[in-house]
């Protein structure tokens, strides 16, 4: 497509070159150009596009979009290259969303689950699905890791396309405030979004709560489609909140609350072979039968439901998926290796991830739940205490450890995770800065009935340290220490 037409509508501010040069793909880092892109440049937090023009067209770049006149052979500048982006990510694929059904998750906690019991849930119903998301980008025949919860708009777009090519007719898709924020769901419209919760996270980013709250909010006031679906957690604060900001026609609400519209019949009982309830929806009855755990986990069942409904999907059809059994990567993931007590891997890394995990995983009242966790560095400070102190009330023991410390040195974040401890009455206590030694350590205390949490990175297969990312993966360093203890995979 020529560069003209990708561009045609926007408002450019100056041009300069031949606009009709050919492009045949968008790349944003100048190291990805192929020949025949469009170069655009972002402005990001550690660097600026625009000091790689020259190398984005020594790579065979034909056009530049630019927030500033620069010198090159083919260019146009405008106020916002993010808006842009995906303004001409979605004409250069043709609008692959526009022949898709989308359904966008939203909120703090839970996302990634809920996408992957919508998934399932649809196979059954026969609906070809593709997933984007924090672990992984799929659809039938294709897989690869996820660099980003939400891709940037290019990708996006062509991930929609390869999908459509694929003869995908539905997309699942995790929708982070980032991406709200950041323009990379701009020219997309869902039929069903999904909010399963806002709890604190991000903060060094969005300020405050409520300009947290108010970015997840956009996916039901600027992007469903006519029509479209509004699926809402009636349990916590800010769903309620959002109810006032939408008509109730479009929405369908989910909770333990009386008022949901899909709620349990009757008390959860905690089941440590899996959950197996009965549902009320506005269609009915719907008997849920997963191996799935806790209390948490029929919260992301029941808004996988809501979002099935909202697609119009058939109660029986939903029953069929939820009775296939689940797997989820580094969520409440089990370690076997054939020992006499549990080892669980699982991504809680904001106050409120941790204390629902450990709650669900206290349910089944083991002798002790000794538990792994540790903080991301630069990221939010003020819930380093908060998490370290809800581990040590609802713990045996916690041990403190380096999650991904990034720039930051270890031992201080550690610091103020303990200032959330110290004079508590709960738990006690280890500190050891590295994980490995910390992962070592839990298990080597773990006896027989006892569970092992360990918190934090769940399906990530790295630890990054000072801007280099090593390998590192809780479960394989778990099996290690199973190994030292002389368990063997499937033996003890």
């Amino acid at each position: 497509m020529q560069f003209s037409q990708l561009i045609r509508d926007l408002p450019t501010v100056a041009t300069g070159g031949n606009l009709e040069n050919d492009v045949r793909g968008i790349a944003y880092d100048s190291r990805r150009v192929s020949p025949g892109d469009l170069f655009v440049a972002l402005r990001g937090e550690h660097t600026d596009g625009h000091r790689y023009i020259s190398q984005a067209f020594e790579r065979g770049a034909v056009a530049a979009l630019v927030e500033e006149p620069v010198e090159a052979p083919c260019w146009a500048q405008v106020e916002d290259t993010l808006r842009a982006l995906a303004i001409t990510a979605k004409r250069l694929h043709g609008d692959p969303a526009a022949d898709l059904s989308l359904v966008g998750v939203t909120g703090t906690n839970g996302k990634t689950t809920t996408t992957y019991i919508i998934e399932q849930i649809a196979a059954a119903a026969g609906v070809k699905m593709g997933l984007l998301g924090t672990i992984e980008y799929r659809w039938p025949g294709h897989r690869e890791n996820a660099p980003h919860t939400t891709p940037f708009s290019s990708d996006l777009h062509g991930k929609l396309a390869d999908m459509r090519k694929s003869g995908v007719t539905s997309a699942v898709l995790e929708v982070s405030s980032h991406a709200l924020d950041l323009h990379r769901v701009d020219t997309l419209r869902f039929d069903v979004g999904v909010f399963t919760n806002l709890t604190r996270d991000h903060l060094d980013f969005h300020g405050t709560m409520e300009n947290y709250a108010a970015s997840k909010l956009r996916l039901f006031t600027d992007y469903l489609k006519p029509g479209g679906r509004a699926v809402l957690n009636m349990d916590d604060e800010w769903g309620r909140r959002y109810l006032h900001h939408l008509d109730r026609h479009q929405v369908i609400t989910f909770g333990f609350s009386a008022e949901a519209q899909v709620r349990p019949e009757g008390d959860f009982e905690p089941d440590p072979t899996g959950i197996n309830q009965v549902l009320w929806t506005p269609a009915g009855h719907l008997l849920v039968d997963s191996n799935l755990i806790g209390r948490h986990n029929l919260m992301n069942i029941m808004a996988a439901v809501a979002a099935c409904l909202g697609l119009r999907m058939e109660p029986s059809r939903i029953e069929a998926g939820l009775q296939q059994p689940m797997r989820v990567p580094g969520r409440l993931e089990r370690v076997d290796a054939g020992q006499p007590f549990t080892v669980v891997v699982d991504y809680a890394h904001t106050p409120d991830g941790v204390e629902k995990v450990i709650s669900a995983l206290s349910e089944f009242r083991p002798p002790h739940l000794i538990t792994v966790v540790g903080c991301g560095g630069d990221r939010d400070r003020k819930k380093r205490p908060m998490m370290a102190g809800i581990a040590q009330n609802l713990s045996s023991l916690v041990i403190l450890t380096s999650d991904n410390p990034r720039t930051e040195d270890p031992e201080r974040i550690l610091d103020e995770m303990e200032a959330g401890m110290l004079g508590n009455r709960g738990a006690s206590y280890l500190r050891l800065a590295d994980r490995r030694e910390a992962i070592h350590k839990a298990i080597a205390a773990a006896g027989k009935g006892d569970i092992v949490l360990i918190a934090g990175k769940g399906h990530e297969t790295y630890q990054e340290i000072q801007g280099v990312r090593h390998p590192f993966d809780d479960r394989e360093v778990a099996l290690e220490a199973l190994a030292a203890r002389g368990y063997a995979r499937g033996k003890a």
